[in-house]
């Protein structure tokens, strides 16, 4: 018996401590997310898995290129041309960065994933890791600094569709930099690294630039309007905005401070998910109320005549036979959903959105990043999806959403769209606190009204084209003058009385 009891001890002691290391897990913890790969729910799920490798560029070590041979290994001559281009430009040495980012490698370190790293020391050392961070961070920094800048002619650049695939690549989940290696090379700047392309002297003040911002702000600037020129709903009006020549909306210079007052973000990719879904300036536990409430008497009334409450819309198409209108919404976060039904008519608001070839890989990037376990967050893309798609069935509810000015289609084709969110929403689990259920439930009291589809029919019968429109007001006034004809005779004619 106590042979037995003596053998139970070691294995009774590791379970122990298999308990303790997993207590001490930093995924119950809610820390900045570390750079690590997508789910593998994702990876192996509809061919998912091209959406999460780099075309052109790797940025960092999960897809770092390992040989000669490899198709990633191609760019590598091109980020280091941008890399010495930035540094010549900042007014510092080459020993200064570098030794400024060995000197912050321990902590830079921690933003990946443990075993990232182990893959990483099979081939390469630390001194080769601090040097992929020096030519990364600064190509990112140089690329981004010249896109919103539009200096790409002046630096000689002739491979645009290269550079486009570059920009794709940097707002995939495995192939993030950590944000805070891009604030340690924009602090080390004295000069701001577009001068000589303006043709200015690198002399004189090196604290500031022209327009009294030091070169950091400038380059954080830079950075910031890049990632606004990528987000996917946004009007393409803002598309073409240049913080360096101070033509950037005050309303989006408010947005950026309230940015700046937020906690740094862990990667470009989630500056670019702050950019969708708004700034976070609510207290920790206060729930997001994105949805306008209300209604009124003619709500109180709809639901007092409703059928039952179960849920039978399906499809844009399907909602506008029920007299539900769709229009773009002034706000372009993907939050800012509103639904509004006033007498008889309904109108659901949504925000813009521009479907392209980088639609899916940001999108899907963005829905593993909320995936990660690291990473708390309340699944407002994944929902905002899955959203989406209980909208869009089939074609005709991409075309109704591209009349009323919602989606603008660069994939040429809405059976191509269709097809593309009923793909990506599937298995998705949307946030049951953000799923929309007050604007749903009031679309469902709306849609179950007793006079909705009639009143729906009465529209698109006589009020749906101009011509339409005309008739019915030409037979309504001829009845109308026919009224008064008869009156007036009635009252002059003694006869007829």
């Amino acid at each position: 018996m106590d042979v037995a009891h003596e053998r139970l001890i070691p294995k009774e002691h590791g379970r122990l401590k298999s308990l303790e290391k997993a207590a001490s897990d930093p995924y119950l913890t809610p820390t900045k997310p570390l750079i690590q790969r997508a789910t593998q729910i994702l990876h192996v799920k509809n061919d998912f898995d091209q959406y999460f490798q780099p075309i052109f560029v790797a940025f960092g070590p999960l897809h770092h290129p390992r040989d000669d041979d490899s198709r990633l290994y191609r760019a590598e001559s091109s980020k280091l041309q941008l890399a010495a281009k930035f540094i010549k430009g900042s007014g510092r040495t080459n020993e200064d960065f570098y030794n400024n980012v060995k000197e912050h490698l321990s902590s830079l370190k921690k933003c990946y994933e443990q075993k990232e790293l182990d893959k990483w020391k099979e081939n390469w050392d630390d001194d080769d890791l601090a040097w992929m961070f020096l030519v990364d961070g600064c190509a990112v920094l140089y690329l981004a600094h010249l896109d919103v800048n539009h200096y790409w002619e002046k630096v000689g650049c002739k491979n645009i569709d290269l550079v486009a695939f570059a920009k794709l690549d940097m707002f995939l989940l495995e192939n993030q930099l950590p944000f805070q290696l891009l604030q340690l090379l924009m602090s080390l700047c004295t000069w701001v690294p577009h001068r000589e392309l303006d043709g200015k002297d690198e002399g004189g003040d090196s604290s500031h630039t022209d327009n009294g911002k030091a070169p950091e702000q400038v380059l954080m600037d830079s950075l910031k309007c890049f990632v606004h020129m990528n987000a996917m709903s946004l009007d393409p009006q803002h598309i073409s905005i240049s913080i360096s020549d101070d033509r950037m909306p005050k309303s989006q210079t408010r947005q950026h401070d309230q940015q700046q007052e937020e906690e740094e973000p862990a990667h470009l990719l989630e500056l670019l998910r702050r950019e969708l879904i708004g700034d976070k300036l609510r207290k920790q536990g206060e729930k997001q109320q994105r949805v306008k409430k209300s209604g009124g008497f003619w709500g109180i009334v709809k639901k007092c005549c409703s059928r039952k409450n179960k849920q039978t819309f399906r499809s844009v198409t399907e909602m506008k036979e029920k007299g539900i209108f769709f229009r773009r919404s002034k706000k372009g976060r993907v939050t800012d959903i509103e639904f509004s039904d006033r007498y008889c008519m309904a109108t659901l608001k949504l925000p813009p959105i521009v479907v392209d070839d980088s639609t899916i890989p940001k999108l899907l990037n963005l829905i593993a990043y909320e995936m990660c376990p690291d990473f708390v967050n309340d699944y407002e893309i994944t929902t905002y999806v899955v959203f989406l798609d209980s909208l869009i069935d089939k074609a005709e509810d991409v075309k109704e959403l591209r009349v009323a000015g919602v989606l603008h289609n660069g994939l040429g084709s809405d059976e191509a769209v269709a097809e593309m969110f009923n793909r990506m929403s599937d298995n998705l689990v949307p946030n049951p606190e953000l799923k929309y259920s007050d604007l749903q439930e009031r679309i469902q009291v709306h849609c179950n009204s007793l006079w909705a589809s009639d009143l729906a029919q009465l529209y698109h019968t006589y009020f749906k084209s101009p011509w339409s429109f005309l008739v019915f007001i030409g037979v309504l006034a001829g009845l109308l003058l026919t009224g008064l004809q008869t009156y007036k005779e009635f009252n002059t004619n003694p006869a007829i009385k």
